[in-house]
């Protein structure tokens, strides 16, 4: 009889009870990782406000028993957060934790997405540790405006826009932070005026490259040469043309003057 109660009081991730001969906890925890990669050394730390707390993770823990007829069960069983884990009794076998925060679909400055998996085995009447690592999902960006650029260009505003058609804006005063799907092209577009003539020019929207899981990708706007004021803008490592666009009430006056783009992925 004692034995009926210890197998009623395993979970298995159903509504029916264990016929497993033994049962185990999981003592877990999640430990979210803040460095990314990034193109300007290996890794860099993604600001603390950024980071979810480890308890608004979702949780998920898929696996699979045998029962006493020799037959093979399967385990699965969620928690809409992290906090509400509370390391039921499970039959012995081999188990999968899969933790989640944010949704991969979104883009924008709250739309990180935190992510990872491990893997453990139940033991009965043992009580193992395993911790879940959740590295950053999607791609992180920014625009960073340099000396040379905000010399020649004032007031600028530059747009990034991603294949899902989100649209982004960054000056100097304003550069954020912002999450994006990996694997994602990149397209960049803005307006700015000469410093020295307040001639409004626009840059053509171009692609400038595609992003990478967990990496911060960094655009830079700078000047090529010290005097030119002919505009660079580097996106990782890698360069890219597009054209300088002088705004005029009479289109006859304009000339283009190609505007190189820089981008790389990091390895």
């Amino acid at each position: 009889a004692a034995g009926a109660l210890a197998l009623a009081a395993c979970d298995t991730g159903t509504a029916e009870p264990s016929g497993e001969s033994g049962c185990g906890t999981l003592r877990l925890d999640i430990a979210t990782v803040t460095a990314v990669d990034a193109q300007t050394r290996a890794t860099v730390e993604l600001p603390a406000d950024v980071i979810p707390n480890g308890n608004h993770f979702s949780l998920r823990i898929t696996g699979s028993y045998t029962d006493d007829l020799g037959a093979t069960q399967i385990y699965d069983r969620e928690w809409p957060q992290f906090g509400d884990y509370d390391s039921p009794l499970m039959p012995q076998g081999n188990y999968t934790a899969t933790a989640n925060y944010g949704d991969m679909e979104q883009e924008g400055e709250k739309a990180a997405a935190f992510g990872g998996t491990t893997d453990f085995r139940i033991m009965a009447r043992r009580t193992i540790t395993a911790s879940v690592a959740t590295p950053l999902r999607n791609s992180a960006l920014k625009v960073a405006f340099g000396e040379w650029f905000t010399t020649y260009y004032a007031n600028p505003v530059i747009t990034i826009r991603t294949e899902s058609n989100h649209t982004f804006s960054f000056t100097p005063a304003a550069s954020h932070l912002i999450f994006v799907k990996p694997g994602t092209r990149l397209y960049l577009s803005g307006r700015a005026e000469k410093a020295q003539t307040g001639t409004e020019v626009e840059f053509a929207e171009t692609e400038i490259g595609t992003t990478a899981p967990c990496t911060l990708h960094t655009v830079t706007l700078t000047a090529s040469e010290a005097g030119s004021g002919r505009p660079v803008i580097r996106f990782d490592e890698t360069f890219t043309e597009t054209e300088e666009k002088i705004i005029e009430l009479n289109p006859e006056v304009y000339t283009p003057t190609p505007l190189n783009i820089r981008h790389h992925l990091p390895l």
